[in-house]
């Protein structure tokens, strides 16, 4: 079998780990696609699991490897779930709605309705996978904390700022596609390497900043106007709900027009596994 034979067959078997049977019926129900997507999610091999695990093990490792003093010093156990958050989803399976199933998305690149209900099933299942076991992570340090009130400030914004930030990662579907490829075959393929940093960079370090800011909006205007107290934090992130939804639904409608202007590059690009 020659290099490149054994080359597509690994690509092959890539694809085929990402397909998606939802992505064929497009005219069923968010629920039932959700369910779809969730049960391809929680099987083997477990992708976004896997990621989103290696992301929270990377977090708590630098967060207590810190030691208890510069912890205390710098910060508070109660914010441990916003860090904890915040990096699981800063990845690629926010960004990256199109390269990973990129054979059954060609389909249907003309039509804005379905390219909308493609990244809110995506971006609905990682919803899924990381903010409740966040929540309940929050909730169970609130004995371990003197602030409960702030603690359910938490625990109520890690169900809530991940919006912000799923609105602005999808933006970045059209924008910054990439195939997934074998490890091996990345490492040898040096003119996919800055596509590649570039996506990853952008999806650790660029969004999640400008996420936070904005979601975090109500939040500081409550601040400003009433003082820095637990209560003002709880408030501020209810009235935020609307908001984080708000910044979402702004997010996918960007994507979807940017999904249109670029269709004719994302048809090309997206044909073609072999670019990386």
């Amino acid at each position: 079998m020659s290099e490149q034979q054994r080359a597509a067959g690994q690509q092959a078997v890539v694809r085929s780990r990402r397909y998606r049977s939802w992505l064929n019926h497009l005219d069923r129900s968010l629920w039932w696609q959700l369910r779809q997507e969730l049960h391809t999610v929680f099987r083997p091999p477990f992708e976004v699991i896997g990621i989103v695990l290696v992301n929270v093990a990377l977090v708590l490792g630098m967060w207590f490897l810190l030691g208890p003093d510069t912890v205390a010093r710098y910060s508070a156990l109660i914010f441990l779930p916003v860090a904890t958050t915040s990096w699981a989803y800063a990845d690629v399976p926010a960004t990256n709605l199109f390269g990973s199933h990129s054979d059954q998305v060609l389909a249907f690149l003309d039509d804005p309705a379905k390219i909308k209900r493609v990244i809110t099933v995506q971006n609905l299942a990682l919803w899924i996978v990381i903010s409740p076991a966040m929540m309940i992570f929050s909730l169970a340090l609130i004995p371990s904390q003197n602030e409960p009130m702030m603690s359910m400030a938490v625990a109520i914004g890690v169900l809530v700022v991940p919006f912000a930030y799923l609105g602005l990662a999808s933006i970045m579907a059209p924008l910054l596609p990439f195939h997934p490829l074998p490890w091996r075959e990345r490492l040898a393929r040096r003119d996919t390497w800055l596509r590649y940093s570039l996506a990853l960079g952008i999806a650790y370090l660029a969004l999640t900043g400008p996420a936070f800011l904005l979601a975090g909006v109500p939040v500081w205007l409550l601040i400003h106007f009433f003082g820095g107290e637990p209560n003002i934090y709880l408030i501020g992130v209810v009235v935020a709900i609307p908001w984080c939804f708000l910044l979402w639904r702004a997010g996918l409608a960007v994507a979807v027009r940017l999904t249109m202007r670029r269709r004719a590059w994302l048809e090309d690009f997206l044909a073609h596994p072999e670019r990386g």
